[in-house]
């Protein structure tokens, strides 16, 4: 029981960007989200494919412009939006990382653009569970304000896992584009001989040092990392910085990067045990 990709294809919009100043979603980034839509519309139409999912999360889910945005893409790209709460983009956050790390047991957080979700996961099953409005492009706002209301900003969306003791000695998972970058960065950094993220190990100190390191690092050092996207390098600090409070949040013992998320956690929901 685990989906096989035949197809696979990203476009970095970045509706996020913005949202936590404005309140609404960019006009480029809207831009860039519907032609890429339009593409992917397209692609499936001449794949035959009949069966087509199209979800939204936090940004669209929070934005004053979200509803405008979602009848744009029906009328534009002839697709329906289905927009997920927290605890839907949780749950298919966790299902994600089960379909590709089934023996999982500990905390699995996933950090998109603007939000990150945290849940317990064991036996293949989800426990306590918690969506924060602390995404990628969220903290790249604030760093870029002020760094050092950075540091702040997250510790005040942490005190709200209530239950971060659960994650005391156990693996913490992590599953999002920017803390895939950093583990991208830290096979790298460590010349690791096998290039590839999904479960890669980091040990608990890793994070920590990485923030501290990504803060003296320039843009042209980090381009010289293989397969790394450009577009996310402005968000890597933070999510640096993100991480390694996570992990000593939870206690966690080590960390490792799964190659899958949201969208496989759809899809294996879905698929018959």
């Amino acid at each position: 029981r685990i989906p096989a990709a035949m197809f696979n294809e990203k476009v970095m919009a970045g509706l996020g960007r913005g949202l936590s100043e404005r309140g609404r979603m960019g006009d480029g980034a809207i831009a860039t989200a519907i032609a890429g839509l339009k593409r992917f519309a397209a692609l499936t139409r001449a794949m035959g494919i009949t069966n087509v999912r199209t979800v939204a999360t936090a940004a669209v889910r929070e934005a004053k412009n979200g509803p405008d945005f979602i009848a744009r893409v029906f009328d534009e790209c002839d697709l329906v939006i289905e927009v997920m709460d927290g605890e839907a983009e949780a749950r298919a956050a966790a299902m994600g990382l089960v379909s590709g790390i089934p023996d999982a047991d500990g905390v699995v957080g996933d950090l998109g653009g603007g939000s990150l979700e945290l849940i317990r996961v064991k036996n293949g099953e989800m426990g306590n569970r918690i969506s924060l409005p602390i995404g990628a492009l969220r903290m790249d706002a604030v760093r870029k304000r002020d760094k050092r209301a950075l540091g702040p900003f997250i510790a005040k969306a942490l005190d709200k896992v209530k239950w971060a003791d659960e994650g005391w000695g156990k693996p913490f998972y992590m599953v999002g584009g920017s803390w895939r970058a950093l583990a991208q960065i830290h096979i790298w950094m460590t010349d690791h001989p096998l290039p590839i993220v999904h479960q890669y190990e980091l040990p608990a100190s890793a994070p920590a040092k990485m923030s501290r390191s990504l803060a003296h690092t320039d843009l042209a050092t980090l381009k010289q990392v293989p397969h790394l996207s450009t577009s996310r390098l402005p968000t890597l600090p933070g999510a640096a910085m993100l991480l390694a409070a996570v992990v000593k949040k939870l206690g966690a013992s080590r960390v490792i990067a799964s190659g899958f998320g949201l969208r496989e956690g759809l899809l294996y929901s879905d698929l018959p045990e």
